[in-house]
């Protein structure tokens, strides 16, 4: 039997079709109550609002995941003195990328004086070979409040899946009264699996976030923090900021551990789509 040619330049492959989505939200105050001002999305990235107590944003996408490629772009406004609480639906899955593209999630979250903002994604799945860029941007007033977190799992330990190469860039700038307050760069490049056994890294876990709290009374929720996370972490506060690592088996433990800690930096429980 004669073997199939490789197809020639002239009928080369068509490239592969990218996803792209943004969604743009901002929330105002009406009353006693946070309310919606203004609704933007296109593509694949979609945002509901449910109905409920307080102001909750339930950003989707609709692609099913990212790949290689993709770009991705959430903007959220929290005017002052608004309460507003951002999630995602589902955990977000980071599939292989068949060449050196990168896919990209860039976020930018701005709060308004005396502004609350909790941004709590669940958690994004790294699959083998996958490549992901992600930017969270933060520009805050002095007397605003954030909580924010990133899980990430690496592989479904269910599926007995395995991340042994892929490429991870996440990185925060927290801006506060126009300053520099938070900076931070994750990243991981190459051999992941090789890399994450390491002590200094994930000492062969496949499931870590990172949270941040900034706000008044940051620095007295430290004591409170620590001890829920025991062995599984750590936490430093300092200038009215506290960042805590978590570090788990697999991504049960790592959300067990979150919903603990989180449920002790805000007030009213963890958005609906995190049980259902």
């Amino acid at each position: 039997m004669t073997p199939i040619a490789e197809p020639t330049a002239e009928f080369a492959l068509p490239a592969l079709q990218r996803a792209r989505g943004a969604v743009g939200v901002t929330a105002k105050r009406r009353g006693a109550a946070t309310v919606l001002d203004r609704l933007y999305q296109r593509g694949s990235a979609k945002a509901r609002i449910p109905r409920g107590e307080g102001f909750e944003i339930v950003l989707l996408n609709t692609a099913g995941g990212v790949a290689g490629g993709d770009l991705f772009e959430n903007q959220i406004i929290a005017a002052p003195d608004t309460r507003v609480t951002v999630t995602t639906q589902t955990a977000e899955r980071i599939y292989r990328s068949t060449g050196q593209e990168d896919g990209r999630v860039d976020t930018t979250l701005t709060l308004g004086a005396g502004a609350r903002l909790d941004w709590l994604p669940q958690e994004t799945i790294l699959f083998d070979r996958a490549r992901l860029s992600r930017n969270l941007t933060v520009d805050m007033a002095n007397d605003a409040t954030l909580l924010a977190i990133e899980p990430l799992v690496l592989g479904r330990a269910a599926m007995g899946e395995t991340v042994a190469r892929g490429f991870l860039s996440d990185r925060w700038r927290v801006r506060r009264g126009g300053r520099l307050t938070y900076a931070d760069a994750l990243r991981l490049d190459g051999a992941i699996t090789a890399l994450t056994q390491e002590r200094a890294t994930l000492g062969g876990a496949i499931a870590c976030a990172s949270l941040v709290y900034i706000a008044p009374d940051a620095e007295d929720r430290l004591d409170a923090v620590r001890a829920t996370l025991g062995r599984d972490g750590g936490a430093s506060a300092w200038n009215g900021l506290l960042a805590a690592r978590f570090v788990a088996q697999n991504g049960g433990a790592l959300r067990t551990a979150l919903i603990r800690t989180v449920a002790l930096l805000r007030p009213g429980p963890l958005p609906r789509v995190w049980f259902t």
